[in-house]
C-alpha cells in the first residue's frame, strides 16, 4: 500500500463515507449560510434517523440498502452557531461512517474528543465529504449520503464496494481559516547527510534518485533531516501535503506507484492514519523540511508485509519526503 493509498484510507476513516441521515432535529432545507450554499437534502438523507445531541455518540438508524444517488444529499440534524466551513477552510470533526448498502459501521472517532482534521477542498478529501461539510457551521451535526462517483468510484475501498453509497454522520467541532498554499519543494537550511544513510541525488529535471548502501539493512528506525524547513511543526494526527519516494532497502528500487516526483502529484494524508514509522518521521518536523527515513518492518507493514506492493515482512522501507504544507 502506497502512502497515497494510505491517504485514501484516511479518506476511508475520516473522510469517507457518507451521508445520510436524519430526522430528529433535522432541518429539511438548505438556506444560504453567509453566502455559502450547501448541498441539498433529499429523501435518502432525510430517511436516515440520527439523534441530535451534538458531542455525544449518535444513534443512527439506516434503512439499508439506501437508494442509489447521482450526487451527495446532505441533511442538517442540528444547526450550530459557529464559523462557517467555507471552501478550503480547515474543519475538525467527530464522525461515524457507514456502508449504505449493509448499514454496517465502517469507522468512528468515538465522539470522545479525538477529532479528525479535514480541509474542505476536493483536492484534499472525497468530493462527497466536501459536499457534506461545506457551508456547515461549527457546532452542527450533519449527515451526508454519498454515491460511489463522489467517494471511491469503481475501485471501492476497505469495507466499501464499487456500488455502495456511504453514510457520513459528523459533528463539526471547529472551523479554522484555510491553510497557506503548499510549497513547491522543500526549502530551508541544507543539512549535511549522515554517514551510513542512503544517499539522494536530484537530476537537473528535479527528479531524485535514492541509493541504498550495500550494507545490511538497519534493525531500528533511523531518520535524517536533509533540509531543515522554517514553517510550523507538524502536529500529531494532522493533515499534511508531501512529495515522497519509497525505496526498498532489499532491492534498492522504487516501489511502483510510490514516487511523487515522477508522477508530478503531491500526496495529502493524515499522520494519524499511516504506518507508525511514517507518522514518527513527520510529526514534530517543520513544514519545508526534507527528511530521509528508514523504517523497519515493525513500524511499517509488520511481518505480513504488503504483497500487492511487493513488500516482504522483512523489508525496511526507505522514504524520502518533502513536507510541503498542511492539508
Amino acid at each position: 500500500m502506497s502512502v497515497r493509498k494510505i491517504a485514501t484510507l484516511v479518506a476511508t476513516t475520516a473522510l469517507i463515507a457518507a451521508v445520510a441521515a436524519t430526522l430528529t432535529g433535522c432541518t429539511p432545507t438548505n438556506p444560504t449560510v453567509d453566502g455559502c450554499t450547501p448541498a441539498k437534502p433529499g429523501s435518502v438523507s432525510n430517511s436516515v434517523s440520527v439523534s441530535n445531541n451534538f458531542g455525544k455518540t449518535p444513534t443512527v438508524k439506516i434503512k439499508s440498502p439506501v437508494a442509489k444517488l447521482a450526487t451527495t444529499q446532505r441533511t442538517l440534524i442540528k444547526a450550530g452557531t459557529g464559523k462557517v466551513a467555507a471552501k478550503s477552510t480547515r474543519v475538525t470533526a467527530d464522525f461515524a461512517v457507514y456502508n449504505g448498502t449493509t448499514g454496517k459501521q465502517l469507522s468512528s472517532t468515538g465522539f470522545d474528543g479525538k477529532t479528525v482534521p479535514f480541509t474542505v477542498d476536493q483536492d484534499h478529501v472525497l468530493v462527497g465529504l466536501v459536499k457534506t461539510l461545506q457551508c456547515t457551521r461549527a457546532g452542527s451535526r450533519v449527515v451526508g449520503v454519498i454515491p460511489p462517483s463522489q467517494a471511491f468510484g469503481k475501485s471501492g475501498s476497505t469495507g466499501v464496494g464499487a456500488t455502495d453509497e456511504l453514510v457520513f454522520v459528523a459533528d463539526v467541532v471547529s472551523v479554522k481559516p484555510a491553510a497557506p498554499a503548499a510549497l513547491k519543494a522543500a526549502t530551508g537550511t541544507v543539512v549535511a547527510p549522515q554517514a551510513g544513510f542512503p544517499t539522494v541525488v536530484f537530476s537537473s529535471a528535479g527528479l531524485p534518485t535514492t541509493t541504498v548502501p550495500t550494507t545490511a539493512q538497519p534493525t531500528a528506525f533511523q531518520e535524517e533531516v536533509l533540509i531543515k524547513g522554517k514553517g510550523a511543526k507538524v502536529a500529531a494526527n494532522s493533515n499534511v501535503i508531501v512529495k515522497y519516494q519509497l525505496v526498498l532497502w532489499r532491492t534498492g528500487k522504487v516501489v511502483a506507484g510510490n514516487d511523487s516526483w515522477a508522477s508530478g502529484q503531491n500526496a495529502p494524508f493524515n499522520t494519524g492514519e499511516v504506518v507508525p514509522g511514517f507518522k514518527q518521521a513527520l510529526e514534530g518536523q517543520n513544514i519545508g523540511s526534507r527528511v530521509l527515513v528508514v523504517i523497519p518492518p515493525a513500524l511499517g507493514y509488520g511481518t505480513s508485509g504488503n504483497s500487492q506492493a511487493g513488500i516482504l515482512g522483512t523489508d525496511d522501507l526507505v522514504f524520502l519526503v518533502d513536507i510541503l504544507g498542511e492539508g
